[in-house]
């Protein structure tokens, strides 16, 4: 996998070569069952939803950023909780996902990188569906 620096000028690569490493270290941390690989969709749906809402009250400036970071960091044990609860014969996450989580949550310290970390999540994504 590629180390994730949530600065695309430092990583032009970040929401391509990066994002795909990273989707395929997800997929392939478990064996498909029902359809999914790794992590099913529904529980990356669900973070990168938090992901998304939380991006939007800073863009949207309904909140500021210092007052949105604590939800951020909470996005911590949220990943923790899914890496360690049994659900349909696995745990919830994979632990590439709960990697890649908290490298980029351990990042965020400004509202680009939150938008980057939006961005990142959404590459991972769309990478991940092709899978």
């Amino acid at each position: 996998m590629k180390p994730i620096e949530l600065d695309y000028r430092k990583d032009p690569e970040l929401f391509n070569e990066t994002a795909k490493s990273w989707a395929d270290a997800i997929c392939q941390d478990n064996q498909k069952k029902n359809g999914d690989c790794g992590v099913k969709s529904t529980q990356i749906r669900n973070f990168y939803e938090k992901v998304l809402e939380l991006n939007r009250k800073v863009e949207n400036r309904e909140k500021d950023f210092e007052d949105i970071l604590p939800f951020v960091k909470m996005l911590n044990s949220k990943v923790e909780y899914a890496l360690h609860r049994k659900g349909d014969g696995g745990t919830l996450v994979n632990k590439s996902f709960a990697d890649m989580m908290k490298r980029c949550i351990s990042q965020v310290d400004s509202p680009e990188k939150l938008r980057n970390f939006k961005l990142f999540f959404e590459a991972v994504l769309g990478f991940y569906k092709g899978k």
